[in-house]
């Protein structure tokens, strides 16, 4: 049975060549989206789709997916600008339109349940098996899906402010609403973040927090199509003007979809600057040496 993983990574790169967030951190140069797909694997995932740009196509397949395919299947799709035909557009926009746009070019590689994460968070192996567990339970529901979710304490950065999706969970364990706060970061000790009029807010240590890591089920991508040509009908012409996937699920849920969330005891690791790197190396090895992963996680690709 296959269970697909769409790995968001069309930002990763730029027009003018190179890939960003590729900083090696393993013993061995791995990276930050090697130790995902290791993990995703190991969890049960059998297809990768990796949703990319044309401009680095070649770069990406050299030196990153060509380590998992004798691994797992894996596809490719393409998220671009030049997706929205140009009537709809401004010439000038050179801004991708978004992580729900991007979830929808896999549309056509997806029949079952399946993942979606982003391709620069190192999600750790916990969040991988409770995606895949609950991936299992979701084909016979309709606009039925599932969020993994962190502790906001578990996923901040050592040297300076992220952005967040603070979430807002029911009793029965449904999400309500995730609103994404920028520039989130401990000050004296605490978790805070400005808002509109740059006052400091604090926020509770343990408020339960979206990376990204969602389940959902193969009908979603009609309301995901509907969604984006009312966003693009509405917003097409502006530059910066972008589909979030926390945005389209808060309009979903509205419309009385059901989204189960599930706490992931796992802490993110990331490089939001070149202080975090010593931090995620260190790291790195003492999960190597308490056997999580091998020194060598993949076969390195061709120079």
């Amino acid at each position: 049975m296959t269970t697909s993983l769409i790995v968001l990574a069309a930002t990763m790169g730029n027009k003018y060549g190179g890939l960003k967030q590729l900083e090696g951190i393993g013993p061995n140069g791995e990276t930050i989206l090697d130790y995902s797909i290791y993990d995703a694997i190991q969890a049960g995932f059998n297809k990768i789709i990796f949703v990319i740009s044309r401009y680095f196509e070649e770069d990406f397949k050299e030196k990153v997916a060509c380590k998992y395919e004798d691994r797992a299947e894996i596809r490719f799709v393409y998220q671009e600008v030049e997706a929205v035909p140009e009537p709809l557009r401004s010439p000038k926009r050179t801004l991708l339109w978004g992580s729900i746009h991007a979830v929808l070019m896999a549309e056509e590689e997806i029949n079952r349940p399946f993942g979606v994460i982003n391709a620069v968070n190192f999600y750790q192996r916990e969040s991988f098996s409770l995606l895949y567990e609950n991936l299992q339970h979701l084909w016979d529901t309709s606009r039925n899906y599932c969020m993994i979710y962190y502790r906001l304490d578990n996923v901040l950065a050592e040297s300076g402010g992220v952005t967040r999706g603070i979430c807002e969970i029911s009793k029965e364990q449904e999400l309500i609403s995730v609103t994404d706060r920028h520039s989130v970061e401990r000050v004296g000790g605490k978790p805070m973040y400005p808002n509109e009029y740059n006052k400091w807010i604090e926020l509770d240590k343990d408020t339960p927090v979206s990376m990204n890591m969602w389940g959902f089920t193969p009908d979603i991508f009609k309301d995901i199509r509907m969604e984006f040509d009312k966003f693009i009908a509405a917003k097409g012409r502006e530059l910066n003007a972008h589909f979030s996937i926390p945005e389209f699920i808060n309009g979903m849920i509205e419309q009385g979809v059901h989204v189960k969330t599930v706490e992931s005891p796992a802490r993110w690791m990331g490089l939001v600057s070149a202080d975090d790197r010593i931090q995620v190396i260190l790291r790195i090895n003492e999960l190597i040496r308490k056997g999580v992963y091998p020194a060598k996680l993949f076969k390195q690709p061709l120079n």
